[in-house]
């Protein structure tokens, strides 16, 4: 029997134990990366699962695909279509040149402002609206002093938007106008502060300002007026150029509660009995009144403090798909 030495050589012996150590290195690798790739698939199906738990309304079947899809898109559509033409008339309304607006001198705002003063009370005089004396409509620390120039393009805004509400106020013949309240915009934002009454004509906080879309700047007035003078003012500042928002009104009525029936012949001023409920009419009747008609529940003066935002809209958004556009 032959046998046949085979003798290996230092070389023969470590290609063979990197072969070995390389397919031990392979099967762990093969070990580790299924048990990975099986919990991975488990996840996957787990999450189609939920997909389509979710995405299908329970009891109808509807799920989320490609015809659905065009559906919400055609929705989206329909309603870009109709939102357009009201950012068109009412965002970007003709007459509404606040983006226009630029620092000026202070020495001319200020002129301007004691001119709007002038005009406000004058015509408030005219409609017979009482005004406190020296009113200064917002702006009396700039009675005796002026603001800086790179205040004056806010405290412009401003200016314009109490013009307009106060023009309202008085071509609706309110009774009075006894305050008007706006935020400090010129003064340094020491956070967003909450909306409040601050000091004489402050509202503390500041406008509220949503990045690359709008900029609302709040006002408040406090007035007297009879209940017809509300409508027209309502109606006033929905057809303002400027985009004016009601955000509160608090009406106060002098008269709380309504007559008594015992009252009503004292109102009214006849000289017959104290009640003419069960009075004959021959003889209510002969009652001659001596007052002009009363002013009963629902008609009693007001006295109401509003609150109302002006928002500056960005002009560069005219189309509810720039809403969408990355700034």
């Amino acid at each position: 029997m032959n046998r046949f030495k085979i003798q290996l050589s230092r070389f023969d012996i470590g290609m063979i134990i990197a072969f070995v150590v390389v397919g031990l290195l392979g099967g762990a690798a093969w070990w580790v990366l299924s048990g990975q790739l099986q919990t991975a698939q488990t996840a996957c199906g787990q999450v189609a699962g939920d997909y389509n738990s979710y995405a299908t309304a329970k009891g109808s079947g509807i799920i989320v695909n490609t015809a659905n899809a065009k559906t919400l898109q055609a929705n989206s559509d329909l309603l870009q279509a109709q939102l357009d033409p009201v950012m068109d008339t009412y965002l970007l309304a003709k007459g509404n040149d606040l983006s226009s607006i630029r620092a000026m001198d202070p020495v001319g705002w200020k002129k301007e402002l004691d001119d709007d003063v002038k005009t406000l009370t004058s015509e408030a005089k005219g409609r017979s609206v009482i005004v406190p004396e020296h009113f200064y409509y917002g702006f009396s620390r700039y009675l005796t002093e002026s603001p800086g120039d790179v205040a004056t393009s806010v405290l412009t805004k401003q200016r314009k938007a109490i013009k307009t509400i106060t023009e309202i106020l008085i071509g609706a013949q309110i009774k009075s106008i006894s305050k008007v309240r706006r935020s400090y915009e010129e003064d340094t934002h020491n956070g967003a502060g909450s909306m409040g009454v601050g000091e004489g004509d402050q509202l503390s906080g500041y406008a509220v300002v949503v990045p690359n879309t709008y900029t609302a700047y709040p006002f408040e007035f406090e007035f007297d007026a009879s209940p017809e003078a509300l409508r027209p003012i309502l109606d006033g500042l929905l057809k303002s150029p400027y985009l004016l928002v009601l955000r509160s009104i608090e009406v106060h009525n002098e008269q709380l509660d309504s007559p008594k029936l015992d009252d009503l012949p004292k109102l009214a001023g006849g000289t017959g009995t104290p009640s003419l409920i069960n009075t004959d009419p021959g003889v209510a009747a002969s009652s001659t009144p001596t007052v002009g008609p009363q002013k009963l529940f629902g008609y009693a003066p007001l006295h109401v403090k509003m609150r109302v935002d002006m928002i500056e809209w960005n002009q560069d958004l005219k189309s509810v798909a720039d809403l969408t556009k990355k700034p």
